[in-house]
């Protein structure tokens, strides 16, 4: 994927270059602590290996409980850590991740988002970035915001915060020009 980064000043060139955004649908998207937060529960937990560690983590958790009292309670003890590690200890650790990528000074100023006909436009302060429609990997929705990822692990939040309309007005755009199983949920 070639992510094309220029200035304010220089957005006009970008239509000279083929990156060319018609400004069709604008979302301004302020990310807070809370939608990090859902956002690495969902990149963590909807992975096959994540469901896998969840579901053995909490076989974990129902062994110690069968076993209390029935074999050495080491055995227990060490079911009821690896039963705390994926159910309990895990979102402890994504919630202060959270909480910690929330205070970067990136995260403190909102995101103005376009989408058009040839693809997604990102701009902040003096900084904008142009994504044609084929260079994103996938778009989920979900009941808290919507997921723009151009590639497997980095993914642009638009919270569905007085954006519902415009986040419908997306995804209609984006099945239209993105593979149907690259555009999940509604």
């Amino acid at each position: 994927m070639e992510e094309k980064k220029i200035t304010s000043a220089a957005c006009q060139e970008v239509e000279k270059d083929g990156y060319s955004i018609k400004r069709e649908i604008n979302v301004t998207a302020s990310v807070g602590k809370k939608d990090l937060f859902y956002f690495l529960l969902y990149h963590n937990y909807a992975r096959f290996i994540g469901v896998i560690g969840f579901l053995f983590s909490a076989a974990c958790l129902v062994g110690a409980v069968i076993s209390f009292g029935k074999v050495e309670l080491y055995s227990t003890l060490l079911l009821l850590l690896i039963g705390v590690m994926f159910t309990v200890y895990q979102p402890i650790a994504l919630y202060r991740k959270a909480v910690k990528q929330a205070k970067h000074p990136v995260m403190q100023k909102p995101m103005n988002y376009s989408f058009g006909e040839e693809g997604m436009g990102v701009s902040q302060d003096d900084n904008c970035a142009a994504v044609s429609w084929d260079e994103l990997w996938k778009i989920v929705a979900r009941k808290k915001a919507i997921y723009v990822f151009t590639d497997p692990i980095r993914a642009n939040i638009i919270p569905r915060t007085n954006n519902e309309r415009k986040i419908t007005m997306i995804l209609e755009l984006a099945r239209t020009k993105m593979p149907a199983s690259h555009v999940k949920g509604k």
